[in-house]
């Protein structure tokens, strides 16, 4: 297990750490709303660490699985990787159309590729900001089902603070969690360090990764320095799919639920972010943040041919940079003699995106394909939020985005794996659009306890490049026989008019949250599985009902439940009135934590998800769906002599579970599933050092 002496020295340094004096002010600028007022932002969401803490979610996806309007989708369920999070359902293009932010910086990438999730712990985020149907003005395109910002850890207790904790769990997961910080006078410093090894549920899933990352801010004369470092390094195989053929008798589900036909399948990646900033803020709360940016990726991924001796196998070496800035202001104002808040900004992003496709690591010094591309985009931005009165509030804001794309592809027939007959170099392409977002809200208190509000975004995304790199095969009438090249294909930007109405409630002990949606949307980049191409749809709608409560049933005893209807349908042409795939209709979630104690504290959560139409199912004429399930999870907490044991139970029943299966379109009844895994058992052991309030 390599690099382990990382986390480990960092561990060893957190318990010889000893408390120092006073406490700096220090100001956080990783988001571009005042969390403390989320007025007329619609149906949003905090999620603090206190929260995460008494979750029973394992990963950061299954904790925002858990949320209403919000799905998540699992290939194998090791430890977070592989997995996808949907709002309001988008299904296989969840990862283009939900905006995932790491302290405010994008995370979603150029390419069709999803954000990893597992490399981001639980352990090293202070708090998550859902914002349903909301964000693309403040953060761009691809927020067209709404923006998740997760905000790491700073430095926050006066003195030097450290952290530690150790796990183990059957499956032979093994994970470790650290970090130390320091916050005297105007310096305060942050460093953590996670790593977790596994080998997964599944044959030939195992998983070796490690992460590290800091913070340091220098406060000084109404300006703060900031620099957020960040790295990590993931090894993981891929199992495969399990086969489903019922003509053929074969039901790998039932005969050999944890087994692989894809032996020598891995998927490797690692990336490193650089984030320097400087913030200077006034007396009369007014802000100026010059954020800059840059983020490296290299992914690495063999799929192997199982059937004709390795000929159609494929090696990918893919680097992605990413640079930004991203300068704003925000000041307190008035404005028609009401109290106002303005943000306005610009953001810049340059992505370079380099692949080298190969059929084999062994040939990837030739590549067939060598595939750049180059993608910048600029926009301005501005939003204001008005005290209309002392019981209304407006938010309105706008965003003018210019995209531009040149990508190139070069092709080499006599590369090992080539073939000039059905492939071919495709032209050289430049492409340039022009997208505008807005979004506008407005909410009354009604009572001191009762508010409600009405919100109206337009939302868009672009194509990516691995949507636009296509392959095209034509047939030949003289010859009677058919060929194929590549081509770049550049599609319609999607755009998505939303509307949202909902209440809130807020007393003591009872917080109940209700919210109706309807979204229509143009020009859906979609994959067609019937062409084999990337198409935009006819128009497609998606609408639904979020719940979300919590009470406190005693002053020791808490329940919080979610439930979601949700229907996303093509509402013209061809699949007209089918629902999308891979979109369950009814979601729930119920939560019951018990204070035994000071020390002591258990949680139990049941969650349901619906069944749902296998993915390329358009037409919903398959005759099966993927099944619904129930999972049951509970942990229990208790501090011991300063030591705070852990034990998490997740899946207690055993359900046979599956997030993802895709259906044949030749074949009646075949289809591939990726079975999540069944009891896991983790043990976790830590301690905190140090620290002064």
């Amino acid at each position: 297990m390599k690099n382990h002496f990382i986390i480990l020295l960092a561990g060893l340094y957190c318990s010889n750490l000893a408390a120092t004096e006073t406490s700096a002010n220090i100001l956080v600028t990783a988001t571009r709303i005042n969390t403390g007022d989320l007025k007329a932002r619609g149906h949003t969401t905090v999620i603090t660490a206190e929260d995460i803490e008494k979750s029973t979610a394992r990963t950061l996806p299954e904790l925002l699985g858990r949320e209403a309007g919000v799905l998540s989708r699992s290939l194998f369920g090791n430890n977070g990787t592989s997995a996808a999070v949907d709002i309001r359902g988008f299904g296989a293009a969840s990862g283009q159309n939900t905006l995932i932010l790491l302290n405010g910086r994008r995370l979603n990438d150029v390419d069709f590729s999803s954000v990893d999730f597992s490399v981001i712990p639980l352990q090293s985020i202070e708090r998550i900001e859902i914002m349903r149907n909301s964000g693309a003005v403040l953060y761009g395109d691809g927020a067209v089902g709404g923006t998740i910002n997760i905000i790491t850890r700073h430095s926050e207790k006066s003195g030097t603070t450290g952290f530690f904790k150790a796990g183990a769990g059957n499956l032979n997961t093994q994970q470790v969690d650290a970090h130390v910080s320091h916050n005297k006078g105007p310096l305060a410093m942050f460093l953590g360090a996670h790593g977790v090894w596994s080998d997964g549920y599944r044959d030939h899933n195992d998983l070796d990764q490690r992460s590290v990352n800091s913070d340091i801010r220098y406060t000084r004369n109404n300006g703060e320095l900031s620099l957020k470092l960040s790295g990590y390094e993931q090894d993981l195989e891929l199992p495969g799919e399990r086969k489903v053929n019922p003509g053929t008798g074969i039901n790998e589900l039932k005969t050999d639920r944890r087994g692989t036909n894809t032996p020598r399948d891995y998927g490797d990646q690692d990336g490193y972010l650089i984030n320097p900033g400087y913030t200077h803020y006034w007396e009369d709360g007014t802000e100026a943040v010059f954020d800059f940016s840059y983020r490296h990726k290299n992914q690495q991924a063999f799929f192997d041919d199982y059937l004709f001796g390795g000929f159609f196998a494929s090696y990918l070496d893919t680097d992605l940079d990413t640079w930004s800035f991203t300068p704003r202001f925000s000041k307190p104002h008035r404005l028609l003699g009401r109290q106002t808040t303005t943000t306005a900004g610009i953001d810049y992003y340059n992505s370079d995106y380099h692949s080298d496709r190969s059929l084999n690591p062994a040939t990837d010094s030739v590549p067939i394909h060598k595939l750049d591309a180059e993608q910048e985009s600029t926009a301005v931005y501005a939003d204001t939020v008005i005290a209309a009165s002392e019981d209304i509030t407006v938010n309105l804001g706008a965003r003018l985005q210019w995209v531009k794309l040149e990508a190139r592809d070069r092709f080499d027939p006599t590369a090992p794996g080539a073939d000039p007959v059905f492939d071919g170099q495709a032209p050289r392409l430049s492409d340039s659009q022009r997208i505008h977002m807005l979004e506008t809200g407005i909410e009354k208190q009604l009572n001191p306890t009762t508010a409600a509000y009405i919100k109206f975004t337009r939302s868009a995304r672009v194509t990516t490049v691995d949507e636009m790199f296509e392959s095209r095969f034509f047939f030949d009438p003289d010859t009677f026989a058919f060929t194929g090249t590549r081509i770049f294909s550049p599609l319609d930007p999607q755009t998505a008019n939303g509307l949202d109405i909902g209440t809130r409630y807020q007393t003591g002990r009872l917080s109940l949250d209700a919210n109706a949606y309807y979204m229509r949307l143009k020009d859906e980049i979609h994959f067609n599985p019937v062409t084999f191409e990337n198409i935009n749809l006819d128009p497609t709608k998606r609408y639904g009902v979020e719940l979300s409560g919590s009470v406190d049933l005693t002053d020791r005893l808490r329940l919080q439940g979610n439930y979601t209807y949700m229907r996303s349908r093509f509402r013209e042409g061809i699949f007209s009135g089918k629902n999308v795939p891979l979109v369950p209709e009814n979601t729930a979630s119920l939560a019951g934590t018990w204070q035994q104690s000071a020390n002591t504290d258990f949680t139990v959560a049941v969650n349901y998800v619906d069944n749902k139409y296998f993915d390329n199912d358009q037409s919903n004429s398959f005759g099966k769906k993927i099944p619904s399930y129930t999972t049951v999870d509970a942990r229990a907490s208790h501090v011991i002599a300063g030591y705070r044991l852990g034990l998490d139970v997740n899946n207690i029943f055993e359900e046979k579970a599956i997030d993802y299966g895709v259906s044949s379109i030749s074949t009646a009844g075949v289809y591939n599933a990726y079975p999540l895994p069944e009891r896991t058992i983790l043990f976790t052991v830590s301690r905190e050092f140090g620290g002064k309030d």
